[in-house]
């Protein structure tokens, strides 16, 4: 398997480094702060010096490479070689690369990055196979806001719960963005906590939202999530009622799920709800935190949030705010609010 690029990161902080690299993947920001960790752990982070060679992929010889490769280091303890462009050099000089993954100069740290990293070809396979592999992705969804809160503890930034919730919604998984929104804040703040009113107003909204987030946060039971997404979907000019629909279908697929597994049926959740087994997975466990009582009285406020959209007697961003309010459990479209709601829904 690949591995974790972070753990390149924190390993080389440590001193404990790997002869070779192969590094590349869509997240710009985490390659190049690979391979300035690595740097800083083999020749130090200041001027170029003797025991250090950074080349062009294109073009490239493998022979030119290997001999600085096999060149002991001088006035150092570690020689550091640094290829940007390792796919750009040619086929057949990628594959002469491969026969020192299996022998290599144990004083020299090769760093290998590549500009588009294919995972097809044969030099990715093989580093991957000495473990010399390392891809740098974006964040999955749930992984940005602990990511955003990571890096403003590494800057000494102070960020309110909810400032990192917005960034993470008008920003979205592109670190290399992330961190210029950092920056920017940290400057617009100056020296007090980071608000998500700040985020408001010094962050342009650079990420497109989908519908299916508003019915995530709703199934979640994440109000504040909730009217974040609704207002940047209103924002995009989404019109309400297909919203609602998204809604409901989520709203739908909880009640079946609900229903399936209290019943002890033999067979797929999966086939029973017309789903992938990873999004059957997802909306099982979103189940567990609805009962059957919450999941009857969502569907009365999304019959009267239909009907009150359709009237068309209030503004549509408010009638499905206070949709929102009420499917997270507070009073609104008729209900009153849920006994059960849970503490800080």
């Amino acid at each position: 398997m690949s591995g974790d690029i972070e753990s390149v990161i924190s390993n080389a902080a440590k001193g404990t480094l790997l002869p070779v690299y192969l590094i590349g993947g869509d997240e710009r920001l985490l390659v190049q702060r690979c391979v300035d960790a690595i740097r800083h752990a083999t020749v130090g982070a200041g001027p170029r010096g003797l025991a250090e060679d950074h080349f062009d992929g294109k073009g490239l010889s493998a022979s030119v490479l290997m001999s600085a490769a096999r060149t002991l280091p001088m006035m150092a303890r570690h020689r550091l070689v640094i290829v940007r462009g390792v796919d750009q050099m040619g086929t057949a000089e990628q594959e002469a690369l491969i026969a020192y993954f299996a022998k290599p100069e144990p004083r020299t740290v090769l760093v290998l990055v590549a500009l588009q990293l294919d995972l097809r070809r044969r030099i990715a396979n093989e580093a991957k196979k000495n473990g010399f592999l390392f891809v740098a992705q974006h964040p999955k969804e749930g992984e940005i806001g602990p990511w955003i809160t990571r890096e403003a503890a590494r800057r000494r930034l102070q960020l309110d719960p909810g400032a990192v919730e917005s960034l993470a919604l008008l920003v979205g998984p592109d670190l290399s963005l992330l961190s210029d929104a950092l920056d920017r804040l940290s400057l617009y703040a100056y020296a007090r906590a980071i608000t998500a009113d700040d985020v408001e107003q010094c962050i342009t909204p650079v990420r497109e939202i989908a519908a299916w987030d508003l019915s995530d946060a709703v199934t979640s039971r994440n109000l504040a999530s909730g009217l974040a997404v609704l207002g940047r979907l209103l924002a995009q000019r989404q019109p309400a009622l297909p919203l609602l629909a998204v809604i409901s279908r989520q709203i739908y697929q909880l009640a079946k799920a609900k229903q399936f597994l209290a019943s002890g049926e033999k067979g797929s959740l999966a086939a029973a709800l017309g789903a992938p087994p990873s999004a059957a997975q997802k909306i099982a466990a979103q189940a567990k935190h609805w009962s059957p009582q919450q999941l009857a009285r969502a569907l009365k406020i999304l019959a009267a949030t239909d009907s009150a959209l359709k009237g068309a007697r209030r503004g549509d961003e408010r009638v499905l705010e206070e949709c929102l309010i009420a499917l997270a459990g507070g009073p609104g479209m008729g209900e009153l609010a849920d006994p059960r709601r849970p503490r800080g829904a």
